[in-house]
């Protein structure tokens, strides 16, 4: 090809890719081919937009179900705070919005309410499901306080939905729990001995102060300053200490007074535990409920026997792990006609000696008597 030709044909591509606005021609390279970049368009481009939000949404988006189900709760039933639209002074948004706002950040993992305002103000996904309100994250967050009780009822309401189209039998249901940190930190988490360590260290201080000043013979004002400190945390330590066993408390959380210190992944933390029930079908949440034991061996009757009334059905089997198994806890589940499969804990729940499990005792039906490992012989009383 001759230089003129090519001239020619390297015009003719910039023509065309000018044309579509979309390709940026960048370089030719060896042999004559295009090398281009895919651009966008102009942002300084002056456009009109004529579609609407619904236009920008598919039609098997799940913002669509989101909408159609909280339209079809009766939130005043449920539980939610309401507000009559000639209300002076009163929250300005719809209560419907706000809950379609927070099974939005529930389904998509956008859990804070600082969070939930950015994204109304710049997801079309949320605008289209809020009809393009702007709540603030105050407002955002305190539609979840004053209606703690009503957003687990609407749980439940969504469970008899499932229920109702078959997608939950509750047959086979599995409960589990999971440890969730809380706002509260290591530092504000008071105990009986955290506090005794405390004490014991304020008083080294103020004793270390006191014979410095004794020893120079001086009030010297920075000494004073950090002795009056020392004191005044002796004394809030001092009624901590005072305060946990009036109560009767082990522990007790400053931020979050409902959150408790136990073993998260092999170190302790500052959390929540929160229980739930599955069910096995399609693997739906049937239930929840978020307690502060530190463990779950209290929890497999309750949790159990609420699904079980959820769901209105007369017998049901429940599978656990083995930091459910309590022999009360599992006779109060076959009292009610469950059925119960746990895996049993590898050391005695009472006395952790593997040693005398109940297994390793030899039962003599002859005098109807056990031989614990011990020699002993256990009789019936």
């Amino acid at each position: 090809m001759r230089n003129s030709d090519l001239s020619h044909h390297r015009a003719s591509d910039c023509l065309t890719i000018g044309i579509y606005d979309i390709i940026k021609l960048q370089d030719i390279g060896i042999g004559g081919l295009i090398m281009a970049y895919i651009v966008g368009i102009d942002r300084n481009q002056s456009r009109m937009i004529t579609a609407s939000l619904d236009d920008l949404i598919d039609k098997d988006n799940s913002v669509r179900a989101i909408d159609s189900y909280v339209n079809s709760l009766d939130l005043l039933e449920l539980g939610f705070t309401e507000y009559r639209g000639t209300n002076r002074g009163q929250s300005p948004y719809r209560r419907s919005d706000l809950l379609k706002l927070h099974v939005y950040g529930y389904l998509n993992k956008i859990r804070s309410s600082r969070a939930l305002e950015m994204e109304c103000k710049r997801n079309i996904e949320l605008m289209w499901l809020i009809n393009a309100i702007t709540p603030d994250h105050g407002t955002i967050s305190g539609f979840v306080k004053e209606n703690r009780k009503a957003f687990h009822n609407t749980l439940q309401q969504l469970t008899l939905l499932l229920k109702g189209w078959g997608l939950i039998d509750g047959k086979l249901i599995a409960i589990d729990g999971t440890k969730i940190r809380a706002q509260n930190s290591k530092h504000n988490c008071i105990t009986q001995s955290g506090l005794d360590k405390k004490i014991a260290y304020t008083d080294e201080k103020i004793n270390s102060y006191l014979m410095a000043i004794e020893k120079e013979n001086t009030v010297d004002s920075e000494y004073k300053a950090k002795l009056e400190t020392y004191q005044k945390l002796k004394e809030e330590y001092l009624c901590q200490k005072t305060e946990l066993a009036e109560n009767g408390l082990e522990q007790k959380s400053l931020t979050d007074p409902d959150s408790r210190r136990m073993k998260n992944n092999g170190s302790l933390d500052i959390c929540y535990n929160v229980q739930s029930v599955v069910d096995s079908k399609n693997h739906f949440i049937v239930d929840i409920s978020t307690t502060n034991d530190i463990n779950d061996q209290n929890q497999l009757h309750v949790m159990a026997k609420n699904a079980k009334e959820l769901l209105d059905i007369e017998e049901c089997t429940v599978i656990a792990d083995t930091g459910y198994y309590n022999a009360t806890e599992i006779k109060n589940c076959i009292d009610d006609g469950m059925t119960v499969y746990i895996k049993k804990s590898k050391a005695n729940n009472s006395t952790k000696n593997n040693e005398f499990r109940k297994e390793k005792f030899t039962y003599n039906s002859e005098d109807d008597t056990y031989i614990c490992p011990a020699g002993e012989r256990l009789s019936f009383f």
